[in-house]
């Protein structure tokens, strides 16, 4: 794309590549822009965010990938402002989210993801006003994982809204895990493996899992206030790694 020689901090990469190693796990990440895109000349409309919160056994790997609309000219600019969005609530609840992993406390991780996204598409309609713009013209597909660098947890978390699709690789072939989108009020994704859990029960793919005890907690600190949900639903699914996945 052409440059501003005013504006060169609001530049997009043609490529993104990140990596590191936690644990038992490695992870890769990769943002490219699409054929059309570059043939165009347009930037990357794509967003990507590696990010490590805590440390020791205790810290949490945060990948956020966003996707702004096609018909936007300032789609790449939403895609990084969700990704940032995101990183920033994660991480001030980055203690909490961890403990919640590793002790398989699924319903806790997935209303309190919840509630973060939320807050995140809210300031994403909040920029839209700014710039006299409608909220579909400033939005989103958003697809984040969430996972531990403690090498006895196995537990990987997806969450997202919008557009876009998780796979996972195992003994050579792709396994579709895209959360159904859920009714209101409904609970999606598999039940979740309890940290240092060594009983083997039945489940999709011969999963371990672990059941909600029920047990009454105070509500997790994940944010303030309640906020008005994005126009499309919430995904999120827990499921549990195999060496090689």
């Amino acid at each position: 794309p052409e440059s501003d020689p005013r504006e060169l901090d609001g530049l997009v990469a043609d490529t993104v590549l990140d990596g590191a190693r936690y644990g038992t796990y490695t992870l890769r990440a990769a943002s490219v822009r699409g054929d059309s895109a570059r043939f165009r000349g347009e930037p990357r409309r794509d967003a990507l965010l590696t990010a490590r919160f805590g440390t020791a056994e205790g810290a949490l790997v945060l990948v956020a990938v966003a996707g702004g609309a096609r018909s936007s000219e300032s789609g790449h600019r939403a895609a990084a402002d969700a990704c940032r969005w995101i990183a920033e609530a994660v991480g001030r609840s980055h203690a909490r989210l961890s403990d919640d992993i590793r002790a398989g406390r699924r319903g806790d991780l997935k209303s309190g993801l919840h509630r973060l996204t939320d807050r995140g598409y809210g300031k994403l309609r909040a920029r839209a006003a700014e710039l006299g713009r409608e909220p579909h013209e400033y939005t989103v597909g958003l697809r984040c994982l969430l996972l531990s660098a403690d090498p006895e947890c196995r537990t990987r978390v997806f969450f997202g809204v919008g557009g876009g699709g998780l796979f996972r690789l195992r003994d050579g072939s792709w396994h579709d895990l895209e959360p159904i989108v859920p009714q209101t009020g409904a609970l999606t994704g598999e039940a979740v493996v309890g940290f240092g859990s060594s009983v083997p029960e039945s489940g999709p793919g011969g999963d371990r899992l672990t059941m909600d005890l029920g047990v009454t907690t105070a509500p997790p600190p994940y944010i303030e206030d309640p906020v008005p949900p994005p126009a499309e639903p919430f995904r999120f699914r827990a499921s549990v790694a195999r060496p090689g996945d």
